[in-house]
């Protein structure tokens, strides 16, 4: 399951687990906060002398809740190197399974929790699905005991979803392709042992910013990567560290898409400081799901039309109805680091193999159907704003300085419309930039689209020297 070759660097990995004591101390303490359903109590929420694992099933008819999906026990067929799924699954309720195998199915799994904490951003995901229009919705639930180290339980846990979706493939005569898995932090290298237990078959895995502490060093087999579904896509939120803690997403590609969201930390509408201590630590993090489920909701009015398309076919695009209605889409650059996409060193869409910008989210119409992909794995970067849906309009600003003496300098810009103006936006770097005169520079601005028809440009430059300036002259 992995991947080499070059990708978003991150600058300041080599931090490692520095407090990784004070981010597990707000994962367990840390309230739960934010469920609306906090009526729901599907979860299993005692923690377990042993691994538990099940699946969970939402509806439109059964209301915000889950409930168990109940299945007969079934292994794999010899020679996959699974052990024997164990006579029933702790935690099962019996109960009917309406179940519709030729439809798309989606399977959200959760990270790591402690047992008192249940992931209602999980039960939210599902009810933007089923509003979408899709009829399989399911969350994989599990719970590991307090003792056990997280990525051999990561690995049980992939082992054991993979025979549930195997007895699903046999008893309900379903098709691997029409799976997708969408797997967050830990559950991103569930979803993908999953994937290649079942020999790289489901149609689709999307890991939202999978966790990177401890998962680095291990085996690579404990990894999400580009083998273990037919299409993998990778939402990085988290790859550079909130100092003094080290990134909890992981920096490397992984897929046959990454995306790599802003700075990788400290993202708009995320906390600044350590004032907000769980928040800090987790808020860019927790983004990748976010991120997923508002491109979900842009998709609701166009889901039955979409739907209809996706069941006449058989490739991993099928697992998915669109966000076409978005008004905004999450567009991304493809563009071998954050640095250069600033820069504006990325502003063309052309990829060998794929000539389109991809977009992040659950639409993948802009993907080609071929199967197995086509082209190779690339990174694309895309700037965000602080609130849902997320989405910016890119601008290409160019400044050429006029007169004989270079300026090193850091440049501000904001821009102004009828109604609304942007915040002075950084676009040149933390770091002074040298400016020759002569020369066009090239920058990156991303702008809320609320803002709109911009009338005024205001360039701030601001240097270690005294400035003056008139209209089109920049004179020290």
């Amino acid at each position: 399951m992995e991947r080499t070759g070059g990708g978003v660097e991150n600058s300041g990995a080599d931090i490692g687990l520095v407090v990784w004591s004070l981010l597990t101390f707000c994962l367990l303490s840390g309230p739960a906060t934010g469920d609306q359903h906090a009526h729901c109590s599907e979860f299993l929420c005692l923690s377990p002398p042993t691994l538990l694992v099940r699946l969970l099933r939402f509806s439109s008819e059964q209301g915000p809740c889950g409930s168990p999906l109940d299945l007969p026990p079934s292994g794999l067929p010899s020679g996959q190197g699974l052990p024997p799924l164990p006579p029933g699954l702790p935690g099962l309720a019996p109960g009917p399974v309406a179940w519709s195998p030729l439809s798309p199915t989606v399977v959200i799994v959760p990270g790591r929790r402690p047992a008192r904490l249940q992931p209602s951003w999980a039960r939210m995901m599902a009810g933007e699905l089923l509003e979408a229009g899709l009829v399989n919705v399911l969350v994989a639930d599990w719970l590991l005991p307090p003792e056990q180290e997280i990525t051999e339980g990561a690995r049980q846990v992939g082992e054991r979803l993979a025979q549930t979706i195997q007895t699903l493939l046999e008893v309900q005569g379903s098709s691997p392709e029409l799976f997708h898995l969408v797997g967050f932090g830990v559950g991103a290298h569930v979803a993908g042992v999953t994937g290649a237990c079942l020999e790289g078959t489901i149609g689709r895995i999307t890991g939202l910013d999978p966790f990177s502490p401890l998962f680095s060093e291990a085996d690579s087999s404990l990894s999400l990567d580009h083998t273990d579904a037919q299409y993998v896509d990778v939402i990085h939120t988290n790859f550079n560290p909130n100092e003094p803690v080290a990134p909890l997403g992981v920096p490397r590609p992984l897929g046959h898409v990454d995306f790599y969201i802003g700075r990788g930390y400290q993202l708009p509408g995320c906390p600044q400081s350590l004032m907000k201590r769980e928040q800090y630590l987790l808020c860019s993090h927790q983004r990748a799901y976010r991120l997923f489920t508002s491109s979900i909701r842009s998709s609701t009015s166009s889901s039955r039309s979409s739907t209809s398309s996706i069941r006449s076919s058989t490739s991993s695009i099928r697992s998915s109805t669109s966000s076409i209605r978005s008004s905004c889409p999450l567009t991304a650059f493809p563009c071998q680091g954050v640095e250069d996409f600033q820069r504006a060193l990325c502003t063309h869409c052309h990829h060998p193999g794929l000539n389109i910008c991809p977009q992040l989210g659950y639409d993948i119409s802009w993907l080609p159907p071929d199967r197995p992909i086509t082209f190779q794995p690339l990174t694309a970067v895309l700037d965000i704003t602080a609130t849902d849906p997320f989405c910016v309009t890119p601008f290409l600003l160019e400044v050429h300085l006029e007169g004989n003496t270079s300026l090193e300098a850091q440049l501000f810009i904001q821009l102004k419309g009828d109604v609304r103006k942007t915040p002075v936006i950084l676009v040149s770097g933390p770091s002074l930039l040298q400016f020759e005169p002569h020369q066009i520079h090239q920058f990156m601005v991303s702008v809320d689209p609320a803002v709109r028809e911009i009338r005024t440009v205001v360039l701030h430059f601001y240097s270690q020297r005294l400035l003056s300036y008139r209209p089109g002259v920049l004179q020290q």
